[in-house]
């Protein structure tokens, strides 16, 4: 394991920043990516791929500022800055598009990275990785939607733009071009995914407003230890409560 020590003013410890296997592939690939995505929209035009404004150099703000998509001629080309196309013209490369490969492609890799940052912590703290699970959703859905779906069209030009209006732009021509909200599909994947949001706040808020016991260590992370003998909270609590909400008598 590696590990970056800084040392903090008014500390009288030392304060660790882990970094792990997992941070040798997300730091330099978030820092790429961010770093690309606030370059974009700061100074890079798309009027050479798009015929839009898109930066704040050219009057745009947060909402309308974004690193565009290539132009549709360069189909799905990974636009490096030393390949064909820009042939190591870095201004060139930005006018045609080249940051939205770069952040991309950087993005990915530093959703994966901070997944794997996710396993390697919950291993060293002996939890269980169900969050970098949880989190792998999040990873699926970005891959499918800026890599998968532009793959199956003519280039990356119909991927969505990273930023704010242009991401209501991709929603505006991806329902004209596939009418995707009448997919039974899709609405049941809203309802799924509407329907857990709304279980997971309800089980959360349920639990901590029936805690009686808070493990019996002093640390709070006992509480969750699987071979305590009780139970942390009060299930017969909460089922009284839920039981009369909904009128219906569930036995214990």
């Amino acid at each position: 394991m590696i590990y970056l020590i800084l040392w903090m003013t008014g500390y009288e410890e030392t304060v660790f920043v882990f970094v792990g296997w997992s941070g040798l592939l997300l730091f330099p690939c978030a820092y790429f990516a961010l770093g690309g995505w606030f370059t974009g929209t700061t100074f890079v035009t798309s009027w050479y791929t798009h015929g839009l404004a898109s930066s704040y150099l050219e009057g745009c703000n947060f909402l309308t500022a974004a690193v565009s998509t290539p132009a549709n001629s360069l189909a799905h080309s990974l636009l490096l800055l030393w390949g064909p196309e820009a042939q190591g013209d870095f201004t060139r490369w930005c006018q045609l598009g080249g940051l939205w490969t770069f952040v991309a492609l950087h993005g990915a890799f530093a959703l994966i990275g901070f997944m794997l940052r996710q396993f390697e912590i919950a291993r060293s703290v002996q939890l269980r990785p169900y969050n970098a699970i949880a989190f792998s959703g999040p990873i699926a859905v970005f891959v499918s939607v800026f890599l998968i779906y532009p793959l199956g069209q003519s280039g990356w030009f119909f991927a969505p733009s990273f930023g704010v209006a242009a991401i209501f732009r991709f929603i505006l021509f991806f329902q004209g071009f596939h009418n995707w909200t009448l997919n039974p599909f899709h609405m049941m994947g809203v309802a799924g995914v509407l329907g857990a949001a709304l279980l997971c706040a309800i089980h959360g808020a349920t639990v901590e407003n029936t805690l009686f016991e808070d493990g019996d260590g002093a640390n709070t992370f006992r509480a969750f230890n699987p071979t305590q003998a009780e139970e942390t909270y009060s299930m017969v609590t909460a089922n009284r409560f839920w039981s009369q909400i909904f009128g219906v008598a569930f036995f214990q």
